[in-house]
């Protein structure tokens, strides 16, 4: 395939994930605002859904272009932890393995939270506590990963300017 290909596959999988992250904010910003329980309770639920969503298709996304891109014998040859001509996409694809690694305890933790949430309407029980608890721990988690994302994407545009 061609190399321009997975190039805008790499930079459309990371808008996805930037928008995800715009939207995990706002429904956060919701959550908090919100009174009505059964209301705050599903906008954590689109909350989980909009960055479990963005998560899997930025992350599988980056994953398969940024491995073909290095692949490829076409376009630039940035290669695998290249740290000596590469230090920046070292940098980078080191910090996309704990990006990947914080991804599946995110996804634990969004677990967890549909899980009480699916307890409660079955049990009819009022466990709004447990339920904020847990979207919670997701959703700090979550914040730990856009962070990483947004840091990744900010040495990606300034890469060979800062670190070499």
């Amino acid at each position: 395939m061609s190399y321009s290909i997975f190039y805008w596959v790499h930079i459309v999988s990371y808008i996805a994930w930037l928008f995800a992250l715009a939207a995990s904010l706002f429904l956060a910003s919701k959550v908090r605002a919100e009174k009505n329980d059964r209301r705050k309770q599903l906008y954590m639920k689109w909350e989980r859904l909009a960055t479990d969503t963005g998560a899997h298709l930025g992350a599988i996304g980056i994953l398969i272009s940024g491995a073909a891109m290095a692949s490829l014998p076409v376009g630039p040859r940035w290669g695998w932890f290249n740290v000596q001509l590469y230090p920046w996409l070292a940098l980078k694809q080191g910090f996309f393995i704990l990006i990947l690694v914080l991804v599946v305890l995110s996804m634990r933790r969004s677990s967890a939270f549909r899980k009480a949430l699916k307890r409660e309407r079955e049990e009819k029980e009022r466990t709004n506590d447990t339920i904020r608890k847990r979207w919670s721990s997701a959703y700090r988690m979550s914040l730990l990963v856009y962070l990483l994302v947004v840091i990744n994407t900010f040495l990606g545009l300034v890469k060979p300017y800062l670190l070499g």
